[in-house]
């Protein structure tokens, strides 16, 4: 007995924590008109395709390769092929990392009881006591973006754009690789639209 309540308390915690664990939620905008059908071939749209969104402090310089790289091995697993040549590409990417502090406030109503001993003058042993009262947490934490950009070489405009955003954690910071895949991974998911 005591065994299957100790399983069941642990399935409760894992689905609790699956629950909680903050994923990429990732939006999409294309041009409907366009053919995405014709495309083979992708490059990046220059040298250095990343760009710095406002109000964000110094950026780690390895972020810009390691979302190229992500990008690229997307984009191949799809089966476009990559070029280093705009000109000779179908479409160029560009991307734009930013983020922002943010407070959420919850506010839930919290109950409290005990019970009072007490030895006054008069008869009785004190008694029970209840309370019920507001309990507010305000967390700080920092929602963290990642905005892909798809341009059409020979119509020299925007056809697609993809963005992600999440809220940052600690481990999200120590395992940036898996960050930065998954961040890509949620928003080529999206591409090409169907």
């Amino acid at each position: 007995m005591t065994t299957s309540i100790k399983l069941l308390g642990a399935a409760v915690s894992l689905t609790f924590l699956a629950g909680c664990a903050s994923t990429f939620q990732a939006s999409y905008d294309h041009d409907s008109a366009n053919d995405f059908s014709k495309y083979q071939s992708f490059a990046w749209i220059s040298k250095n395709p990343m760009k710095v969104g406002n109000n964000v402090g110094p950026v780690n310089p390895l972020l810009e390769p390691r979302i190229m790289s992500a990008l690229e091995n997307a984009l191949v697993a799809k089966g476009y092929e990559y070029v280093i040549q705009p000109e000779a590409a179908d479409f160029v990417l560009s991307f734009t990392v930013g983020s922002r502090e943010e407070i959420s406030v919850s506010s839930y109503p919290s109950m409290s009881a005990g019970y009072s001993v007490a030895y006054p003058r008069q008869w009785g042993w004190g008694g029970a006591y209840y309370g019920v009262g507001t309990e507010t947490r305000v967390r700080e934490y920092t929602e963290g973006m990642l905005a892909v950009d798809i341009f059409d070489v020979e119509e020299r405009r925007p056809v697609w754009h993809g963005v992600a955003t999440k809220r940052i954690s600690e481990s999200d910071r120590e395992e940036i690789e898996a960050t930065v895949k998954a961040a890509v991974d949620a928003i080529l998911a999206g591409f090409p639209p169907n």
